[in-house]
Order: structure tokens, then C-alpha cells, then sequence
């Protein structure tokens, strides 16, 4: 599959991202998605991989847990999730169908796009089980998660879990603007994600968070490598 990186596309898909076993419900809280590189490069082939892959109409759930956990880390979606993290699910298909994206949705910033001579981007088929894929040589695709209340204070704990949901063709938007994203990659830069009740400085990601979506920053920063969490990763 090829897709197309030096320009953004339209939003027209909604997606979720709810905290799960947070007592207070009144949804005043961000969520916080720290990615490496290699981290935006595996999440972004593997929802390419799953759009390629599935019928429209059918619903996955995909369950993350992070390194070092009571559950063997694992990386399903093209990533590892850092110790102190919540474990994620992806909900695919789980998303009303009843919104209406208006033309106003044009509001929102654009991922600044420097490498507009870079035009396409070969996402390869899925290597067998035995083989690696290249985002995972330096096994340097890490997320960290993390759950900070309306003073910016982290409230994360190991009860919670974040559930991101997405339809089927939010699968592909959200993963082209990803590789977009990854292709354009600075440390330390952050893009808070369009949300439909809009405050400046929202990004457009490929979709359009609902009214019932806590708020989701997506931050650029190297977070080392698996073995700087679990020494003895892969070992048996």
C-alpha cells in the first residue's frame, strides 16, 4: 500500500479515547501519548495493515498491556508501552455512526509539513511471525501514557485504562496523518488532537474527537529502548 505524506488530508472520521477505572466521571482530564518515532511508524502501519485486512463492518478489540506488567508487555498494535502506563485498548468499530462532520472542521492547525519532495510512503505487507519489521530493529518503539487532571498534575494509576476507539475508515485517515506525523518528526514538539468542542492549537490527525473524549495530546520524545525498562526483555 501507498500513501501519500507531504499533505494533509480532511477530516471525516470521529474517534474516542475514554479513561476506564477513573472515579471521578467528569471527564476533566487529558490524556497524554508520548511516542518515539518508531513508535508512530509501527501504530500507523499496523492500522494501515488492519484497514487492508478486515471487513468494514467488523469490530476488533486489541488489548496493549505495558512492559513489565502483571501481563507480559506486548506490542499488537506496533508498539511497547512504558512500565508506568495504563494498559490500552483499540476499539474498532465502536464509534457512533450517527455524526455529521461539518465544513467548519477546516478551523484546525495542520501538521507543518517540511519534506513536501518526500510524496509517497510504501507501507510493506506484514512479514511472517519470525521476521522484524523495520520499526522494530532498535526495539525503540515505545508510548508512554499518561493521565493529567485540568492543572496539567499526572493522576495516572494502575487502575486505569485507556480505551481508544475508532471506525474502520478512521483506521486509515488516523494512520496516514501518523506517517505524516512521523515524517515530519521533531523531539519535544506536541499536537493537542481536534475535539469537537475546539480550543486553539488543535491539530488535525486524520479525525475528529467526540463530545463524550477526554482531550488527547500527542507528544514527540526518544524513550530509549526496551531493554531500558526490562533488562532481561526477551530472554526465556
Amino acid at each position: 500500500m501507498r500513501v501519500k505524506i507531504n499533505e494533509s488530508i480532511k477530516i471525516n472520521e470521529y474517534a474516542e479515547v475514554l479513561i476506564a477505572g477513573i472515579e471521578d466521571k467528569s471527564n476533566n482530564y487529558k490524556v497524554e501519548f508520548t511516542f518515539s518515532k518508531d513508535a508512530l511508524l509501527g501504530l500507523a502501519t499496523n492500522l494501515l495493515w488492519m484497514y487492508d485486512d478486515i471487513d468494514s463492518d467488523k469490530r476488533i478489540h486489541i488489548h496493549i498491556e505495558p512492559l513489565l506488567g502483571s501481563v507480559s508487555g506486548n506490542q499488537a498494535l506496533g508498539f511497547f508501552l512504558a512500565p508506568d502506563s495504563p494498559s490500552m485498548i483499540l476499539s474498532v468499530n465502536n464509534v457512533s455512526k450517527n455524526y455529521i462532520i461539518d465544513s467548519e472542521i477546516n478551523r484546525y492547525k495542520e501538521i507543518p509539513i517540511k519534506y513536501k519532495f518526500v510524496k509517497m510512503y510504501e507501507v510493506k505487507e506484514p512479514a511472517s511471525d519470525e521476521s522484524i519489521e523495520d520499526y522494530e530493529l532498535g526495539f525503540t518503539n515505545i508510548v508512554h501514557i499518561r493521565v493529567l487532571d485540568k492543572e496539567k498534575n499526572e493522576v495516572t494509576n494502575s487502575k486505569m485504562q485507556i480505551i481508544f476507539k475508532i471506525n474502520y475508515f478512521g483506521l486509515r485517515d488516523f494512520g496516514n496523518m501518523l506517517l505524516v506525523l512521523a515524517n515530519n518528526y521533531e523531539l519535544h514538539k506536541e499536537y493537542e488532537l481536534a475535539h469537537v468542542i475546539q480550543k486553539k492549537n488543535q491539530y488535525n490527525l486524520g479525525v475528529l474527537l467526540t463530545h463524550e473524549s477526554s482531550e488527547v495530546i500527542m507528544r514527540c520524545n526518544y524513550l530509549g529502548d526496551v531493554h531500558d525498562y526490562d533488562p532481561h526483555f526477551g530472554i526465556v
